[in-house]
């Protein structure tokens, strides 16, 4: 026990002295937040047009599907899909790929966002569903899926969720909503090393 207390204290120690420093001398934890998709006169944030592959998942979904990133700003981004998403819960959002200007890949490769708007539009004479999300999260983690009524102990903090809820990353973590929510702020050099650490204890 008192190890398992020793090597929690350490991680959140190390975490916790870099939190507030981005790698651009931003704050990480700072989440602009504002409307997406606001006509042009009213327009908080500059939107950048990307033609970029993504994938998502909802928040109780068991794999990913593919979708077509149009759009970004700061705080959101348009998407294309073959399925219509009903605006309930976060999605899980990973980028697949970027062009090299684009502003998201110097920073970013996964996000948390909040579905806004969702509607059917017509590409290449073809139908599909549109949908402007806004964020809750950016990350450098690889996100999985989520795991309900799940019994597994977070590897981070080593204890089981009291929601019983289970996020199960790319690379094999398992993190309680609370330890992912705190591995989402951290900067990219120290959520890699922590989650080398963590990786290092489990596989």
């Amino acid at each position: 026990m008192y190890q398992q207390t020793k090597k929690y204290n350490l991680l959140k120690a190390i975490a916790s002295a870099h939190t507030n420093i981005g790698e651009d001398g931003t704050t990480s934890e700072q989440v602009t937040r504002g409307a997406i998709m606001m006509n042009k006169t009213r327009r908080k944030y500059s939107r950048h047009f990307e033609h970029v592959p993504i994938l998502y998942a909802g928040y109780d979904s068991e794999s990913y599907n593919k979708a077509v990133m149009r759009n970004s700003c700061s705080d959101g981004m348009y998407f294309e899909s073959d399925s219509p998403i009903q605006p309930t819960g976060d999605l899980y959002i990973k980028i697949q790929s970027h062009r090299p200007e684009s502003d998201l890949s110097e920073q970013y490769k996964a996000f948390r966002a909040r579905v806004k708007w969702c509607r059917q539009v017509t590409v290449d004479k073809m139908p599909c569903y549109g949908t402007g999300v806004q964020f809750t999260a950016k990350s450098h983690l690889s996100y999985g899926i989520n795991k309900t009524n799940s019994d597994c102990l977070c590897d981070f903090c080593e204890n089981r969720s009291s929601s019983k809820l289970i996020h199960r990353t790319e690379t094999g973590m398992q993190l309680c909503p609370d330890c992912l929510h705190h591995m989402e702020t951290l900067p990219r050099a120290i959520e890699e090393a922590v989650e080398r650490f963590l990786l290092g204890n489990v596989v």
